[in-house]
């Protein structure tokens, strides 16, 4: 954001340029207040153009209207005489004072939950665009920042929550083996990011679920990748990978492997978009792509990763769309038993069939599709962005971009779950193994809570 106040006329005194930046104030010279680099609005006070309100990715501030001289800044800064004479000309006029406008502003946009298995329903990470990974341990109001940069999927170890990971964009991922300590984190993606296949703007990754491999993470590019030490030796990560002097890429940093090669042969630009587990057995994973190939593997914890195998689910199946898929619940009682979502409407030129969630059952040799969308209630033709199931009652819950549906154990009926709940994208839904409660994350609104019946029949509470 930069500001002239001579319609961008030239000024001799300040070398042929009048424009001076407004994205830092002078409280500090190492740590001013700033504005968030993703731009969308600017306006001024009316009768007072001296102080403005600016909107970006990190909500909103208020300039205080005074400005102030701090191009000797400069001087500290290790640049050549071109930039130094830049550098005092953007510097010459900055606000004395950034003030952040975001208290009572519900408008993070969150990715993804995860709870601590140990703690599913006092500690959550929630990673949000541009603006970091989040932890909650109660407080409504308050989330402390535990990692910076584009917040992606986070998770913890089963067997032992103080080690977790966060993940940016693309394939950036680190592990944390302290709690969660904002200094601690540890860069462990460079096998990801040195191998010729790309990801998603936010790649699907998983923590497993079952304690007996505890340490185990699955990431998906155009194929699934493997840890089983969370990323890499703690003691070398330490010492060598911390986040804040290293290269994401640092092809030494982390010791991921694909397991048993790519899933996008024939299908150019399909990318990884789901993979899932569930912790009734070591062996079953469940992976999904962008364009809707379904995969399942009974051996995703064989010793030697080029050994695992996958079979293909949805090419022997009429009724499977060939849609993003958006999520994949794995039915903790029997791990070739799965719910799946797409994305898309049934009108799409090209859809191989209609439907926006299926229960799924693999026999061992095929699988079939059963479509769950009901033909009645608000679910119509209306794509769908997560889902979840509470297992102690059988009721399904799906993400859409208005809210959140349920449909009950044994009904064909969905129905909006909308008191408290604004309209708004659900990216993500939790209810964390052991508990009645469903957590929602919003793009934009924040994060949720439902206390959930232990019966069937409605839900109530909540709150953000």
């Amino acid at each position: 954001v930069i500001r002239s106040t001579t319609a961008g006329d030239p000024d001799p005194a300040h070398n042929n340029g009048t424009f001076t930046d407004m994205t830092f104030d002078a409280t500090s010279p190492r740590t001013p207040n700033g504005i968030h680099p993703d731009q969308h609005a600017l306006v001024f006070l009316p009768g007072n153009p001296n102080v403005w309100f600016e909107g970006s990715d990190g909500g909103l501030v208020r300039s205080s209207g005074a400005y102030v001289d701090a191009s000797s800044q400069c001087a500290s800064r290790s640049m050549g005489p071109a930039s130094h004479t830049t550098c005092g000309r953007l510097l010459s006029a900055i606000p004395t004072r950034l003030f952040s406008l975001n208290s009572g502003l519900n408008t993070l946009q969150f990715q993804h939950l995860a709870a601590n298995p140990q703690n599913p329903t006092g500690e959550l990470q929630g990673g949000t665009q541009d603006n970091g990974t989040w932890l909650y341990t109660g407080s409504r109001k308050v989330w402390n920042q535990t990692i910076y940069g584009d917040g992606g999927l986070s998770g913890y170890n089963a067997a032992n929550p103080t080690i977790r990971f966060n993940t940016f964009f693309s394939e950036y991922t680190d592990t944390n083996f302290r709690g969660g300590d904002p200094t601690k984190w540890v860069v462990t993606s460079g096998p990801l990011l040195n191998s010729p296949e790309g990801s998603e703007f936010y790649m699907p990754i998983i923590a497993d679920p079952n304690p007996a491999k505890g340490g185990s993470m699955f990431a998906g590019l155009e194929g699934v990748w493997r840890t089983t030490d969370n990323g890499g030796d703690q003691a070398y990560l330490e010492a060598n990978c911390p986040e804040f002097t290293t290269d994401g890429a640092d092809p030494h940093c982390g010791d991921w492997v694909e397991l048993g090669g790519s899933l996008n042969a024939g299908d150019p630009g399909g990318l990884m978009a789901q993979v899932a587990r569930a912790s009734s057995d070591t062996g079953t994973l469940w992976a999904a792509t962008s364009h809707g190939r379904v995969f399942i593997s009974k051996n995703a914890d064989a010793a030697n990763a080029s050994s695992v195998t996958f079979t293909r689910l949805d090419a022997t199946a009429a009724n499977a769309p060939n849609r993003f898929v958006s999520s994949i619940v794995v039915d903790p009682e029997n791990p070739n038993h799965a719910w799946i979502a797409y994305s898309g409407y049934n009108v799409t030129a090209g859809n191989k069939a209609p439907g926006h969630v299926f229960e799924v059952t693999y026999d061992g040799t095929t699988a079939t599709w059963k479509n769950l969308d009901g033909g009645t209630g608000p679910m119509g033709d209306l794509p769908l962005t997560a889902l979840a199931r509470d297992p102690q009652t059988g009721d399904l819950f799906a993400g859409t971009d208005f809210g959140v549906l349920r449909l009950a154990s044994g009904s064909d009926t969905w129905e909006a779950l909308s008191n408290g709940m604004p309209k708004v994208e659900v990216v993500y839904l939790l209810i964390p193994s052991g508990t009645h409660t469903l957590f929602a994350a919003t793009h934009g609104r924040g994060a949720w809570q439902l206390d959930l019946p232990r019966g069937n029949g409605g839900g109530g509470g909540g709150g953000n």
